[in-house]
């Protein structure tokens, strides 16, 4: 299971939370505030983070709001000791995995804890593929860009050496250049890459 970040601004909330879990044999960082943990934690590595709704300076909420405006694979939970279904059904809407109240079932948690690792690391992995994808798309030249647009059209060499006023053994070229810098060994997989499927 991945790290569990706990933030909480009642110390002994966050003590109990961490000897329950960490008895599991689930690593924790606790955290008495948002600022603390926003200053102290790495955004870009999956991770879980149990955030409590009702703290001074920044609540849980905007902790949230905070959270999920970076691309961040980060899976959020939101506990509280004052919930009511309004607030849980914001929370949820606004991006948290869960919402529970306090005391917190231990067995109730390490299954979402489980459940939050695994979306954390999805999360990562669609990131990373967005980034490579991103980074090859990047590498390519202008009028390879506007090859692949028409490749991914379906139009044949011949069509699109026509409207880009070149010939048809330079498109050959640009395709064939397109496919190796995009890592794909056909249009097929081209468009699967773009779509944001694997290959």
């Amino acid at each position: 299971m991945l790290d569990v970040y706990l933030v909480d601004d009642d110390p002994d909330v966050l003590a109990s939370l961490k000897w329950m879990l960490e008895g599991l044999g689930i690593r924790t960082r606790g955290f008495v505030s948002a600022a603390d943990f926003l200053q102290s934690v790495d955004l870009a590595k999956p991770a879980v983070a149990v955030l409590d709704v009702q703290m001074p300076d920044m609540d849980g909420m905007s902790l949230l709001d905070a959270l999920l405006a970076s691309p961040t694979p980060i899976v959020p939970l939101m506990l509280t000791g004052h919930g009511n279904i309004a607030m849980a059904v914001k929370a949820i809407q606004r991006g948290a995995m869960d919402f529970l109240e306090k005391p917190v079932d231990g067995d109730k948690l390490q299954q979402l804890l489980k459940k939050a690792s695994a979306l954390a690391l999805e999360r990562a992995d669609t990131q990373t593929q967005a980034a490579v994808r991103a980074s090859r798309l990047a590498s390519l030249s202008p009028r390879e860009v506007d090859v692949m647009h028409r490749v991914l059209e379906g139009k044949l060499n011949k069509t699109i050496a026509a409207e880009l006023f070149i010939s048809q053994r330079t498109v050959e070229i640009h395709r064939k250049n397109l496919l190796e810098k995009m890592a794909v060994n056909n249009v097929a997989e081209l468009a699967f890459v773009l779509s944001g499927m694997p290959k």
